[in-house]
């Protein structure tokens, strides 16, 4: 009986220790979001990085998010729309957060160290992948405007 407890507690140990391994696998391939204030700054004053590409995510008159990709990945994306440094003021102040949110800019750092891109947005909930040279980055859009089905209206 001892025997099949520790059996059965040994299987439960390898299970898990499975998991992680196959948990910090999946990991590795996505970027990390690193808060910057001096990326926020730099879109609040509309200044671009030499040689980044620059594309938004929602609305063209009310965007999610703004981000720049370091052309060394490839990006391509039907969620994502490409900006033009003519049209990037424009975008930048298009950028209304919801009640008074804040905007936050962040570095997109590649799980090799490298910096990916930079992304500009009141939605805190982000994610890119990385994929070999290429970069995913997913659209904030699910999470970028408040779910009002859930609140309760009074007459």
């Amino acid at each position: 009986m001892v025997h099949a407890i520790k059996q059965q507690a040994a299987s439960t140990v390898l299970a898990w220790l499975a998991a992680l391994y196959l948990l910090a696998g999946c990991a590795t391939n996505y970027a990390r979001f690193q808060m910057d204030d001096q990326v926020g700054k730099a879109f609040e004053n509309y200044e671009m990085i030499g040689g980044y590409h620059y594309y938004y995510s929602g609305r063209e008159n009310k965007p999610s998010a703004i981000i720049g990709i370091d052309p060394a990945f490839q990006f391509s994306s039907t969620l994502w729309t490409a900006i033009e440094p003519s049209q990037f003021k424009r975008m930048v102040d298009r950028m209304f957060p919801p009640g008074n949110g804040m905007i936050y800019g962040a570095n997109m750092i590649a799980p090799d160290g490298r910096k990916a891109g930079v992304w500009y947005s009141w939605v805190l909930n982000y994610s890119a992948k990385f994929e070999g040279g290429r970069i995913i980055v997913h659209s904030p859009e699910n999470f970028a405007e408040p779910d009002d089905s859930k609140s309760v209206r009074v007459p």
